[in-house]
């Protein structure tokens, strides 16, 4: 896109006749070309039109009190527009060239699907299984010394009972909170650990911590804000088992992702430190800081970069990383198949392939609660095309 068109597009802004697909491909010329050294239109010229379309929109308002730094305008122009932001970063033109043409293309649609909610099964030490998004609220049962509580907003709450602590000895029971696809939840662990499950994932964990030591176990992708406990003026040491990974922490916020289809355990710290090693081999691990990343390889093949039974540790984005408990997907490069099993793991479908996979990397935004066509539309802005059928993705060429 030329700049005589990205100006016309600052003027359309201004004249309240902007398209969503205009805001696309302007946001997209300015992240490829924008501030370039090529570019006539001066960097304060363009902060300075970008600006005056974030100050005038309302959702500007909460998000202003809270941080008064400068949001990638990506993230604020698409999310507002559409509810949507996503951008491949190879479309830049295609959005030019697609706005030309008299026939946009759109997703062939049989059956949609709507995206995820607040769904999990409790499974009892005894076995039973009581489905948590049906269940009423209030004490749903009691394990051991502990009462397990469905509060008013949803989240389960694991609470010390005194009156059946004093009646009866002392018992360790397990239980188990899983998602399916299409599912999270909130839990709150009898020591006071908040747990937020992603979609298609687990948590086993006793219903009365020992003193010594506390242990969960995980699959798929949970963040943790991992409550203080103390014991004769020693912190009592958290622990959370994903794969052959053990995490262990004193008390932090951070977000692991130990899916069985990823290639590999992205453990991320938010807040506070923690501590990383292999089962049986915790003193040989590594310590992470706030922002970092450390990443395990669960197959070799996919992971050539990564050495067996080791650890790298990189700086990322940590809002990114967390965004899907915000009520967010954020994509930054992400290539598609990546990206594919996200959506697939959210509105529950398989996802198809019909011919190679093309490498596009995204960038973006996209809210959780959008049905799974909207998000595919936006996404064929960046010349990638898809088919719903039934409960299958498919990703044509």
């Amino acid at each position: 896109m030329d700049e005589s068109l990205a100006k016309e597009l600052f003027q359309k802004y201004k004249d309240g006749t902007l398209t969503e697909e205009e805001m696309a491909l302007l946001e997209s010329w300015y992240i490829a070309h924008g501030k370039s050294s090529n570019s006539t239109i001066t960097t304060n010229e363009i902060e300075k039109n970008l600006d005056q379309v974030w100050e005038s929109l309302p959702v500007n308002k909460d998000e202003k009190a809270s941080n008064n730094s400068t949001v990638k305008p990506l993230l604020k122009w698409l999310a507002v527009a559409a509810s949507i932001a996503i951008v491949s970063t190879i479309g830049v033109n295609f959005f030019f060239k697609q706005k030309n043409e008299p026939n946009i293309k759109t997703v062939a649609i049989v059956h949609d699907a709507a995206p995820g909610d607040n769904r999990a099964k409790l499974t009892l030490a005894n076995g039973q299984n009581i489905m948590l998004h049906e269940a009423g609220n209030g004490k749903l049962a009691q394990q051991g010394q502990t009462a397990v509580i469905k509060t008013k907003q949803g989240e389960i709450v694991y609470e010390f009972d005194m009156q059946e602590a004093g009646s009866r000895a002392q018992t360790v029971t397990y239980n188990t909170i899983s998602t399916p696809k299409a599912g999270q939840y909130q839990v709150k662990l009898p020591d006071g650990t908040r747990v937020w499950l992603n979609a298609a994932s687990s948590i086993h964990f006793p219903t009365v911590f020992p003193t010594t030591e506390r242990v969960v176990e995980i699959a798929g992708e949970a963040y943790f804000e991992v409550a203080k406990v103390t014991k004769n003026s020693k912190r009592v040491p958290f622990k959370v088992k994903a794969g052959n990974q053990v995490v262990e922490v004193l008390g932090t916020r951070f977000n692991v992702n130990s899916y069985a289809d990823e290639a590999i355990i992205q453990t991320t710290l938010v807040e506070g430190s923690i501590k990383l090693g292999l089962a049986g081999k915790e003193n040989q691990g590594v310590l992470l800081r706030p922002g970092e990343q450390a990443l395990l390889t669960r197959d070799l093949r996919k992971s050539a970069d990564i050495a067996a039974g080791s650890f790298k540790v990189k700086q990322v984005d940590t809002k990114t990383v967390i965004a899907w408990k915000e009520g967010y997907f954020r994509f930054n490069n992400v290539g598609l198949p990546e990206l594919m099993r996200q959506l697939s793991r959210w509105y529950d479908m398989e996802v198809v392939y019909e011919g190679p996979i093309k490498e596009y990397e995204f960038v973006g935004q996209i809210e959780r609660n959008t049905n799974l066509s909207k998000v595919l539309q936006i996404l064929e802005l960046g010349d990638v095309h898809f088919r719903i059928e039934n409960k299958k993705i498919v990703v044509t060429n």
